[in-house]
């Protein structure tokens, strides 16, 4: 097929259903078995994942923002200590350190890349700073083996929130390996979906135990404080069935990421780079702006109907939302990093002829 044959105006969404007949399987069994976040689906769920993963501990809850604050409840903190994160992640990854009494303090990432810049980490780090938060974004992998090499150096916990990045990996290895505690979201549009959920995974037993209690409500025992953060059976029920389509999902995503960027050839743009060691996950391809502002390449596509997650979000700097200016540093990595990027979808369920019409479209790009 000519990619320039391609005319007709379609929708290519960010995300594509993952439903199977197995959902129902574990639906049904679980209607029979229990609802509750401690009935045996939930284990099973949890059990899949660690197994999966390789990773000791996993509890799962009921969000990813309730698993950034699960993680941050398993570190030492006082009201008032800080957190270290970068200003290119969501909101929903700094709302739980304000939740809990802390301070966010933003840190540049290193150039083209999401990861904490090592110097400006050097700079960030402080006698209160009680926990590093990395946030890798649309599955590309960062360099968290360097950032825990230098946290367990000072003492400090290194948490990542793995939204975006199921089953990306670096030096061979899941990224999930490379730090002491790990957050992923399972929200409807996420890698995998519980529609709403997440889980958190650590390898440390004291960590795991000060988590499991905190979304428990302590374990009902009045002697440490908790809420209720559990993910309920029917979600777990979900999960354990997709786990399972993991790897399938994941061949698929790279096959349509190798296609797309076969057919690429427009010098506007290019790929992120991808860290030296690391794989994709292909969650999205990141393309970034050649010489030009990158919302230009953002808005034409979505006017040919491929969304992006750029434009639906405006991504910013976190500090210049209205809630964290008070907490503004200068981050000119971050800021040039979110204004050249844009996202197109990968996801399992897009044809060949979906994987054309982006080409057309992408290659017709001409920056003003």
């Amino acid at each position: 097929m000519s990619l320039r044959t391609i005319t007709q105006l379609r929708t290519i969404t960010q995300k594509g259903p993952m439903h199977s007949i197995d959902d129902l399987h574990e639906l049904e069994r679980a209607l029979h078995s229990g609802l509750t976040g401690t009935s045996q689906v939930v284990d099973e769920y949890e059990a899949a994942l660690s197994g999966l993963y390789g990773i000791k501990h996993v509890i799962a809850v009921s969000s990813g923002a309730a698993s950034v604050t699960a993680a941050l409840a398993g570190v030492d903190f006082q009201p008032g200590d800080e957190v270290i994160v970068a200003p290119t992640g969501p909101i929903c990854t700094v709302l739980p350190i304000l939740s809990l009494g802390l301070v966010p303090v933003f840190c540049d990432v290193a150039p083209d890349s999401f990861g904490l810049d090592p110097q400006d980490l050097q700079r960030c780090i402080g006698p209160r700073t009680c926990a590093v938060i990395e946030v890798p974004m649309w599955g590309y992998p960062i360099r968290s083996n360097e950032t825990l090499a230098t946290m367990r150096q000072a003492g400090i916990p290194l948490i990542q929130d793995l939204a975006h990045a199921h089953m990306t990996r670096l030096n061979g290895t899941w990224l999930a390996q490379h730090g002491d505690i790990s957050c992923f979201s399972t929200h409807d549009c996420k890698f995998i979906s519980t529609g709403e959920g997440g889980f958190v995974m650590t390898d440390d037993d004291d960590r795991a135990r000060r988590i499991r209690a905190y979304t428990r409500f302590g374990n009902l025992t009045g002697e440490s404080l908790g809420i209720n953060l559990k993910l309920g059976g029917l979600q777990a029920a979900l999960g354990l069935a997709r786990s399972r389509q993991l790897y399938s999902h994941l061949e698929r995503r790279m096959r349509n990421r190798d296609l797309l960027l076969s057919m690429l050839d427009n010098p506007a743009f290019r790929e992120l780079p991808v860290v030296k060691g690391g794989a994709v996950n292909a969650y999205s391809l990141l393309l970034q702006s050649v010489g030009h502002d990158g919302r230009q390449l953002v808005h034409y596509q979505q006017r040919h109907g491929i969304e992006s997650d750029i434009g639906k979000y405006d991504n910013q700097p976190l500090y210049q939302l209205p809630l964290l200016t008070r907490y503004q540093r200068d981050c000119p990595n971050a800021a040039r990093l979110l204004r050249s990027l844009t996202t197109v979808p990968l996801h399992q369920n897009l044809l060949d002829d979906d994987l054309h019409y982006i080409a057309k479209v992408l290659n017709d790009y001409s920056p003003d």
